[in-house]
């Protein structure tokens, strides 16, 4: 008979963390669980610990990745999970009390095509950089406003360990093994093309561990440009179609995203914040004044501003009839 929630991890060299992840997941009061693992090559003494482990709970299973890295490794824990719902955790950092049966509790009242996600608390052994500082609260700030799709081209607008969602649907995307990096902004990207709605709990349902040792930190599939690669192409494969498209800003984003839509060959306006006409790249810039005259624009933003101006500047948008998520978005 399946579990009704199989929890996935991949683990790579987390023998500082694994065991206070583990009691945290033993410690939860929800218990009709499976935790499926997959060792990703880990050089340290990860694969001991958790041999030592299995040796006293059942309900922990534990596989080798036959391919190399994340991707693989959660299609191989999600091919040996039976659990009705799937949740993803990390090795490394630790699950809130009560979150299973938070998270469970709302994907059971909610319709199908439903992803339960909710707030997120860093943690560490040293201060948390004012960066994770500003992407927590940001995190946060989605929960509290249920806008999570509004902002889908800006940011990850859920975090990699702490969602849960029913297997059946998981499955109806492409497999996890052929998801581009970030894998998890993939996969987020890929829920809400495919029209899933994101359900909150008000609650914190993970702590997230910030240390130097973080894949996201270290890895080159997790810089800019990559999630810039990712976000480019699955906006011109699902919003753009047949309306004109403009970006505004000449910042470092907007030259970065000028430069992939050439890349990809897509026709583009681009626009600045300034009042003149000038060259840049090849490409004229126009005032933003411009956009008034056009119209069945979808619009990016690579600027922005703080909290008055981008609230002028929105004021200014909805004046000529255009929505936050459904005619323009922040990059």
């Amino acid at each position: 008979m399946p579990v009704k929630v199989s929890i996935i991890m991949s683990v790579k060299n987390v023998e500082a963390y694994i065991h206070d992840c583990i009691l945290s997941i033993q410690s939860q009061s929800f218990t009709d669980w499976e935790l499926i693992i997959v060792n990703d090559h880990s050089t340290d003494n990860t694969e001991a610990i958790l041999h030592d482990i299995l040796t006293t709970h059942t309900r922990i299973a534990l596989f080798q990745n036959q391919g190399k890295g994340i991707n693989s490794a959660l299609q191989l824990a999600l091919n040996k999970a039976s659990g009705i719902y799937i949740t993803r955790f990390d090795g490394d950092d630790i699950m809130p009390k009560g979150r299973l049966a938070k998270m469970v509790g709302a994907l059971d009242k909610s319709p199908p095509k439903t992803i339960v996600t909710g707030k997120v608390q860093y943690f560490g052994s040293e201060p948390i950089s004012s960066g994770y500082q500003k992407y927590e609260a940001w995190l946060n700030q989605r929960i509290d406003q249920k806008d999570h799709w509004n902002w889908i081209y800006r940011e990850c607008v859920i975090a990699s360990p702490n969602w849960i969602i029913r297997r059946k649907e998981l499955e109806t995307i492409q497999p996890l093994s052929a998801m581009s990096y970030p894998e998890d902004y993939n996969l987020v990207l890929e829920w809400y093309q495919a029209g899933f709605r994101v359900q909150i709990v008000n609650a914190i349902t993970l702590h997230w561990r910030e240390h130097a040792e973080r894949t996201s930190r270290n890895s080159e599939h997790y810089n800019q440009q990559h999630f810039f690669q990712l976000k480019v192409k699955h906006f011109i494969s699902h919003e753009l179609m047949n309306h004109e498209l403009v970006l505004w800003g000449t910042d470092v984003k907007g030259r970065l995203t000028a430069q992939l839509l050439d890349e990809l060959k897509a026709s583009f306006h681009w626009m600045g914040l300034e009042s003149n006409i000038h060259k840049l790249n090849g490409h004229t810039i126009l005032p933003y004044t411009t956009i008034a005259s056009m119209s069945n624009v979808k619009l990016l933003l690579s600027v922005y501003p703080p909290q008055k101006q981008r609230q002028e500047l929105e004021n200014y948008l909805n004046g000529l009839g255009l929505q936050l998520g459904l005619n323009y978005w922040y990059l």
